[in-house]
């Protein structure tokens, strides 16, 4: 059985919290010098959720940690004139149905720019009802 929308955010939130004390734990042990904003961490996991990641395989060499770009301020991608209604309809879908239900229709266009513009949305979307909940800082 499909989760509804409150059962997909607070599945959200727990991968949030586990992440978030990944990077916590790797800023304390040294592998890290920065824990990301709150944002950018929401970001990657609604990013797994949208596209899973195939685990890497391990290499006997420590990696380096690899530095946090810092946000970028520009005009997100899902406002450009031919992508906004479509993303607003994928956005609407993953509200009014299920998170789960808009990525499959998203994925389905095989169109990475909307794709990408959907994920933007959704995390922007998703990070402000966490904010309002209390479950996120404001930026």
């Amino acid at each position: 059985m499909p989760l509804n929308i409150e059962q997909e955010i607070a599945q959200i939130e727990q991968n949030l919290a586990s992440k978030r004390a990944e990077l916590d734990r790797q800023k304390e042990s040294g592998e890290i010098s920065e824990v990301p904003h709150e944002k950018e961490t929401l970001k990657e996991v609604v990013g797994e959720k949208i596209s899973p990641v195939i685990p890497a395989p391990v290499s006997p060499a420590p990696q380096q940690p690899v530095p946090t770009p810092p946000p970028v301020v520009d005009t997100p991608s899902y406002l450009s004139p031919e992508l906004k209604d479509k993303v607003q309809e994928l956005v609407n879908t993953a509200f009014n149905k299920t998170i789960e239900d808009a990525i499959k229709e998203a994925k389905s266009t095989n169109n990475p720019a909307l794709i990408d513009a959907f994920h933007d949305a959704l995390v922007d979307e998703l990070y402000d009802q966490l904010v309002e909940r209390g479950k996120l800082r404001p930026l």
